[in-house]
């Protein structure tokens, strides 16, 4: 019974340290992004194709806003959502001006 009882440990390990707070830095392929409880973007990265467009929605509590490569930060209060279409490949870093420190992100077009 002792031979089993370590890889059940170790995938339960695994599996723990799969799910994590749900931001990773790998890139998911979607044009939603949610502004969630815990002060964070989910996902954080992103992966579009030029000519998409993305949305912001904020389903936190708080307000937060969406500053995209330093334009124009857009204020959004609980409920409301902000788009921006994506038209140069590349990697456009994006802020929430008022909780810079935690919630940050990237979207990457190709």
């Amino acid at each position: 019974m002792r031979k089993f009882l370590l890889p059940a440990l170790a995938a339960a390990a695994l599996a723990a340290g799969c799910g994590g707070s749900g931001e990773s830095s790998e890139p998911v392929a979607t044009t939603e992004v949610q502004m969630v409880k815990s002060y964070r973007f989910d996902p954080k990265v992103i992966e579009i194709k030029a000519g998409e467009t993305v949305t912001w929605t904020n389903e936190d509590n708080f307000t937060h806003t969406v500053e995209v490569e330093g334009r124009e930060d857009h204020e959004l209060e609980r409920g409301e959502s902000f788009s921006l279409t994506f038209d140069t490949p590349g990697t456009h870093h994006y802020v929430c001006t008022l909780h810079s420190k935690d919630m940050d992100g990237e979207v990457i077009v190709k």
